[in-house]
């Protein structure tokens, strides 16, 4: 399955305003990452789980697709 733990993020330090990378896995587990301009700690969150619920929506959006893959039978044409 696609998951999205591994995609990258970017955001603006709220108090030196330096960018910061971190990734959606980071987000999920609400851990701390360090600035890298002023080094405070910024705490990431994930408010109301809306990560970790989107991450199911898409595995589940994946294999719901999968499925209708798999019973179709036949050729896809694509027009243009």
């Amino acid at each position: 399955m696609f998951d999205l733990d591994s995609l990258g993020l970017d955001s603006i330090c709220p108090r030196c305003g330096f960018w910061n990378g971190f990734t959606v896995r980071q987000v999920r587990l609400r851990d701390v990452i360090i600035c890298r301009g002023c080094h405070s700690s910024i705490q990431l969150d994930d408010q109301l789980n809306t990560v970790r619920k989107a991450r199911i929506a898409l595995n589940r959006a994946a294999r719901e697709l999968e499925d209708s893959l798999k019973s179709m039978s036949g050729t896809i044409t694509l027009e243009f």
